[in-house]
């Protein structure tokens, strides 16, 4: 080799080492640089409801904490239980006067009161909503048993709205009472389904659940939430505001990742958990029927993350039988008033020009529907199992990866309430007339 070779050769090899030398050099500053992590400012609405939810969760949760007798007629009446006479007077002295309080808040401007980065924060107002609205669920299936339509709308209603205040900016948890709350809240009315004629009320159905569509928080932007949640966590850690053997408790073999720089554990984490979220929150803005909900499956590597990052799946699957839940309850409205008005089922769904709400978000497609001349109309989604199991669903309205989903919530008989809901057998269809 002559020597313009050799140096052209020594001139070649001194760039490469220099460029490897310098990527080396960014990729060590860039991940024990202090993150670079942005999180937004969070604004409120003025006289913001939530505040006023806030203070009446904790004076509930000062209340009822010790109320060893309000707690068991509590108890009673979720178990589905007869309560006395007097159980029912103290029961409703008690709780009532909460419910006077929240009920005119359902119609003003709310946000959820979040302190990214805080876990130590109290939550005393998620609970009480649930309490609440079970108090709600109890006199409701008192006025439907005394056909006092207007008061069971009213009740919907305001259930509804709570629902979507619970979770207005909040992060997961706040998106799974919203859940909770519209399970409980709604149960008289899937119960008394079967039964329900009353042309007003079922107008009121209708409206309610298109309002619904309207106006529901979906879960992507709580996954957003508690993006930056997480992240104004990872934030404080970085800085050394927080100690991480504080936060969470790890298996004695992880502790020595611990004396890794945590600059080096925050920017590994946050890098993975924005991809990992970010890929989700994509996912999620998906038409239902288009998700593919496997990414929220993916275990995350990172130490933090496997220690911070939410389970997601599940709470995918709950937005889906929602969705679906609530249009199956405006569409069997919407058949029996067209029944009420022509004496006759529609031929289709499609007929009643209900739009979305005619779709099953598990499949794309309008929900399956039926006529019979002797047993009324069937309705109901394929369910989590995407597949067209008849119309069997399983008891109690959940929703579960077999069988189908219906509007109307099955009570499992007393003989297989001790069994494991999976080894219970499947209700059969709900015809309905």
């Amino acid at each position: 080799m002559n020597l313009e070779a050799m140096r052209k050769l020594l001139i070649g090899c001194g760039i490469l080492f220099g460029v490897v030398t310098l990527l080396c050099v960014g990729s060590v500053w860039y991940l024990f640089r202090e993150p670079n992590i942005q999180i937004p400012m969070r604004e409120y609405p003025p006289n913001n409801a939530y505040e006023r939810y806030r203070l009446l969760g904790e004076r509930m949760y000062r209340e009822f904490d010790g109320d060893t007798r309000f707690k068991q007629i509590e108890d009673a009446l979720v178990r589905g239980a007869t309560i006395s006479a007097g159980e029912r007077t103290y029961y409703l002295q008690r709780i009532e006067p909460y419910l006077r309080a929240y009920a005119p808040l359902t119609t003003q401007p709310s946000k959820v009161i979040l302190e990214y980065g805080n876990p130590d924060q109290k939550f005393y107002e998620l609970a009480q909503f649930r309490r609440l609205v079970r108090a709600e669920a109890y006199l409701m299936r008192e006025a439907l048993r005394r056909q006092h339509y207007a008061e069971v709308a009213n009740r919907l209603r305001r259930i509804t709205l709570l629902a979507e205040q619970a979770r207005a900016g909040g992060a997961l948890i706040h998106y799974l009472v919203g859940t909770s709350i519209l399970a409980i809240g709604w149960a008289p009315v899937r119960e008394e389904l079967p039964r329900l004629q009353n042309r007003e009320l079922l107008q009121q159905l209708v409206q309610v659940a298109r309002s619904y569509e309207r106006q529901r928080t979906p879960l992507w932007r709580a996954l957003e939430e508690e993006q930056y949640n997480i992240l104004a966590l990872y934030q404080q850690i970085a800085r050394g505001e927080r100690d991480l053997r504080t936060l969470a408790s790890t298996p004695k073999a992880q502790t020595e990742q611990f004396r890794m720089p945590m600059r080096l554990l925050v920017n590994l984490a946050s890098l993975e958990l924005k991809r990992l979220m970010g890929r989700g929150i994509r996912e999620l803005q998906k038409p239902f029927h288009k998700r593919d909900l496997s990414v929220f499956r993916q275990e995350p590597k990172q130490l933090l993350n496997a220690i911070f990052y939410p389970v997601f799946f599940r709470a995918a699957e709950h937005e889906l039988a929602e969705v679906a839940t609530m249009r199956l309850i405006g569409c069997v409205a919407a058949i029996r008033l067209h029944k009420l008005h022509t004496g006759s089922y529609p031929a289709s769904l499609e007929a009643l020009q209900l739009g979305e709400m005619a779709i099953d978000p598990y499949s794309g497609k309008p929900f399956r529907y039926r006529v019979d001349a002797k047993r009324g109309f069937l309705l109901y989604s394929v369910g989590e199992n995407r597949v067209d199991d008849g119309g069997a669903v399983p008891y109690d309205g959940f929703s579960e990866p077999r069988g189908d989903l219906s509007p109307v919530l099955v009570p499992a008989p007393k003989t297989l309430r001790p069994l494991d809901r999976n080894l219970r057998p499947l209700a059969p269809p709900q015809w309905l007339r």
